[in-house]
């Protein structure tokens, strides 16, 4: 509705937005150099923050900047990820039609195919797996033997593990102590700043087509206020503001807007 009353071009503050449209934050830059790193160097990464501060999205940006031609990305994303979930749906993504079922054939053949890829190919294989801090912890043991080949030095993979922020203090007990000392790189998403929401909300409107500016900085101030700086609400306060605005008619986004809005999210 908000859109042709606005007269953009596209929905603003959208998931599915092109990586190539997504604002480039300094920290979100950051740690995507890590992530990238960590890919080039065939190790293990971890990256933490708040709920809706970023961390899919940049395991997005993250496939968006690897070569197709040396990297194949491999997406997991399971509240109850266990070992033989783990390798079965990794190997579904490696191109095997029907994994075998006994664990112990998972694991022999995941590995074979990871070094094949590496070796073979020319290709590294990328883990990503999502939302780290709910593994269970079986699945915390299997990580080292996910990172061992033929000997410690050696890897034809890289491993990213995302999580909320209390999985870095997961990391520090004991039995997560061999996995903490394979990490290669840490990174954490914090919620933007006043200056950084109001760049990332004048970002998003300019990608959506917008022709000037329709949140005034004292908006963007209240709206920052109510989100925290966290991306994922930000979208949601600026959509229904939008909303709010259009269904009066209004050519700019004010105060009462962002109150309404915020009245049904907080």
């Amino acid at each position: 509705m908000f859109l042709q009353h606005f007269q953009l071009q596209h929905q603003p503050f959208d998931r599915s937005i092109p990586c190539s449209s997504l604002y480039p934050s300094t920290q979100m830059e950051e740690a995507l150099a890590r992530l990238l790193y960590a890919c080039d160097q065939r190790s293990l990464a971890v990256l933490t923050g708040d709920v809706g501060a970023g961390k899919s999205t940049a395991l997005r940006l993250l496939q968006s900047r690897l070569d197709p031609n040396r990297y194949l990305f491999i997406y997991l994303a399971d509240s109850e990820l266990t070992p033989k979930a783990f390798y079965t749906l990794a190997l579904l993504q490696m191109g095997v039609a029907q994994p075998p079922f006994q664990l112990t054939k998972l694991k022999t053949m995941f590995k074979r195919l990871a070094e094949e890829f590496h070796q073979g190919k020319g290709v590294t294989c990328v883990l990503a797996v999502d939302e780290a801090q709910d593994l269970p912890l079986s699945m915390a043991k299997e990580i080292r033997f996910v990172m061992n080949f033929r000997t410690d030095s050696y890897s034809p993979l890289a491993l990213v593990l995302t999580g909320q922020v209390e999985f870095r203090g997961q990391l520090q007990t004991l039995l997560f102590a061999p996995v903490r000392r394979r990490v290669e790189t840490f990174s954490t998403l914090a919620a933007l700043s006043a200056p950084e929401t109001a760049a990332y909300i004048d970002h998003q409107m300019t990608c959506a087509g917008a022709v000037h500016p329709l949140f005034p900085n004292d908006v963007t101030e209240r709206i920052h206020d109510y989100a925290k700086g966290i991306a994922a609400s930000i979208n949601t306060l600026c959509k229904r503001a939008l909303l709010d605005a259009a269904t009066r008619n209004q050519k700019l986004i004010e105060l009462a807007n962002v109150d309404r809005a915020a009245k049904e999210l907080f």
